[in-house]
């Protein structure tokens, strides 16, 4: 009898398919029950994943840290502020915890000589500055820290735009000076800078947190409602004094040596 190829190989139908796919589809379907019931055979159970909260890691001048962060002024009022505590958990920075949109220019200004009869005008240098930076960050919220680290930043960065005014312990001073780092040494590095503009965002399509704010002094039997994400936004203005731009050397800072300096 003559040996027929296609004997040996099983027919399958549409039939055999659709009857596969039932049986792949049970088999999910028990597995799925079987493990809300606990009642999977030894060693068939799913690994079990474990779920850590997102912490700010705390912050070292002598480790490398290219985060974005302003730093609280050596004034004794910040330093005892209770609302600005939680910036010490991060050694006394106001750290923006995403990643944020920043914005800096350099402006170097020319007037023009226009000779008469002449096709060409002349540039003639008059200066140099470094225009406004301005930064916009993402703030998510989690936790009742991440709260309230949210309220300390943002009465921080609302300080820094306001003079001691009044009765204030210094009165009659500007708004002080603080100290911009972030993304490295020659990205910005201690650029002392004024902030000139702060808004943030209360979004309503998002979630709020209520967080405790029983050891903000006169506020203690108080809490704040905290939005599980928001915008911040600041304006910053380098800003230098006399005797340190009267140390400014164009050779050195070519080379890279004045980026220690905050200059920019």
């Amino acid at each position: 009898m003559a040996h027929n190829p296609k004997q040996s190989v099983p027919s399958y139908t549409e039939n055999n398919r659709q009857q596969n796919l039932t049986q792949q589809s049970y088999n999910r379907t028990n597995f799925l029950r079987q493990t809300r019931l606990g009642d999977l055979i030894a060693g068939a159970e799913p690994t079990a994943q474990s779920v850590t909260t997102a912490r700010f890691a705390s912050t070292n001048d002598s480790v490398p840290d290219w985060r974005v962060k302003i730093k609280v002024p050596f004034i004794s009022t910040f330093k005892s502020s209770a609302i600005l505590a939680p910036l010490y958990n991060t050694d006394g920075f106001a750290v923006f915890p995403v990643t944020p949109d920043i914005t800096m220019s350099t402006t170097a200004s020319y007037d023009s000589l226009t000779p008469t009869h002449s096709n060409y005008g002349f540039p003639q240098y008059i200066n140099s500055m470094h225009d406004d930076i301005t930064i916009a960050g993402q703030f998510p919220v989690q936790t009742e820290d991440d709260g309230q680290y949210w309220v300390a930043c943002v009465h921080f960065f609302r300080s820094l735009t306001k003079m001691f005014y009044g009765e204030s312990s210094e009165k009659g001073a500007p708004p002080p000076v603080v100290k911009l780092s972030g993304y490295g040494d020659y990205v910005l590095n201690n650029v002392p800078v004024v902030v000139t503009n702060f808004s943030f965002a209360l979004p309503n399509d998002v979630d709020y947190i209520q967080v405790n704010t029983t050891k903000y002094g006169d506020y203690a039997s108080t809490y704040q409602m905290v939005p599980t994400n928001s915008l911040l936004n600041l304006t910053v203005r380098p800003t230098y004094s006399r005797s340190k731009i009267s140390s400014f050397n164009m050779d050195e800072f070519i080379n890279g040596n004045l980026a220690n300096k905050g200059f920019i």
